[in-house]
């Protein structure tokens, strides 16, 4: 279960950049923030790729900044954040912030 009280961070990246999102995700983790990241599990159909778009772009609407991956600054999170005003930023400069407890 997520800590409520921990900032939330969503990693952005392409399909591509799977294992570099995961590393991005412990790097996050361990400086104090609550991470979210794309699902990229292979789908079956149209309405489970849906369904994990919308849940991921739910979770870019909860985060308090999304973090991109260099060379994602393209992607449909990335967007979509900047359409409902979450903070974007380059994921370098949310790890050297961390979170002061």
């Amino acid at each position: 279960m997520q800590d409520r009280t921990l900032p939330r961070v969503f990693v952005a990246g392409h399909a591509a950049d799977a294992d570099r999102i995961a590393r991005a995700a412990a790097d996050l983790t361990a400086v104090g923030y609550a991470v979210a990241v794309p699902d990229f599990t292979p789908t079956l159909d149209a309405d489970d790729l849906l369904a994990r778009v919308a849940d991921d772009l739910a979770a870019v609407e909860a985060a308090a900044v999304v973090a991109y991956l260099p060379g994602a600054e393209d992607t449909l999170e990335v967007a979509h954040a900047e359409t409902y005003g979450v903070p974007v930023a380059r994921l370098v400069d949310v790890v050297a912030l961390g979170v002061t407890r």
